[in-house]
């Protein structure tokens, strides 16, 4: 009886979550091998960090598409949380990715830039995304800017690449699809799948956030979220 039931709650999983969970068993199987690899002195310790970093990104992003698959359940409360700890903590996370592209990322706040409402997690993993994005996109030897600024009705924060310039059509293309799932970024960006995009798009809906994207003439793109004040902190 147990079995069965257990059946019938596998079978209403969301696909997604499914897909999720069998892309994260050999996920964590290779980051394994490859930490005992490293332990083990091998020679090519440049390759391995790569490895693990990649290894890393590709878990973190299974681990967000199971949370997409949760949204719709309301477990996700939110809190007041201050922006430039939260603008800290994403530039703490991606700084090894980014030095292995030989890239930084820099951290601005606005002083008025205070508390936001928010839930942690996925606020967090919303500006990784967006950094990711930023990193796969930016110049070599660049900064991805990382910058929360105070506004008429709440933060915005804001993430800035300085990747080559791209046209009117790759543009649109990413406006419009955020919101229906992963799409290809052809020409000047094929890295980009736009899975890290979607998911943050998801997040920020979650939040009552929405995705706002600026395209620099001399290249590189700005998406920014707008997120509500907190009250709470306000009337300290």
């Amino acid at each position: 009886m147990s079995e069965g039931l257990d059946y019938q709650k596998n079978q209403s999983l969301p696909s997604i979550y499914v897909a999720a969970h069998e892309l994260k068993a050999p996920l964590v199987l290779m980051r394994q091998l490859v930490l005992e690899l490293k332990s083990s002195g091998s020679p090519q310790t440049r390759t391995i960090e790569r490895l693990i970093l990649t290894v890393e990104r590709s878990l973190r992003l299974v681990d967000q598409l199971t949370k997409t698959s949760r949204l719709e359940d309301g477990l996700f409360e939110t809190e007041p949380l201050m922006a430039e700890t939260v603008c800290r903590v994403v530039a703490d996370e991606l700084n090894p990715f980014a030095r292995q592209h030989g890239q930084t990322i820099s951290v601005r706040v606005s002083r008025r830039a205070g508390a936001v409402v928010g839930h942690r997690s996925l606020l967090v993993a919303l500006l990784v995304n967006l950094c990711d994005n930023a990193l796969q996109h930016n110049v070599t030897g660049e900064s991805v800017v990382i910058s929360a600024e105070a506004v008429e009705k709440g933060v915005k924060f804001s993430v800035r690449d300085y990747g080559p310039p791209m046209s009117r059509r790759q543009f649109e293309m990413i406006r419009s699809q955020t919101g229906r799932g992963a799409f290809p970024i052809e020409g000047d960006r094929p890295r980009s799948s736009g899975l890290g995009l979607w998911i943050a798009s998801r997040f920020a809906d979650t939040m009552q956030g929405q995705l706002a994207f600026i395209k620099h003439r001399s290249g590189g793109v700005t998406v920014s979220v707008l997120m509500p004040y907190s009250a709470q902190i306000s009337l300290l």
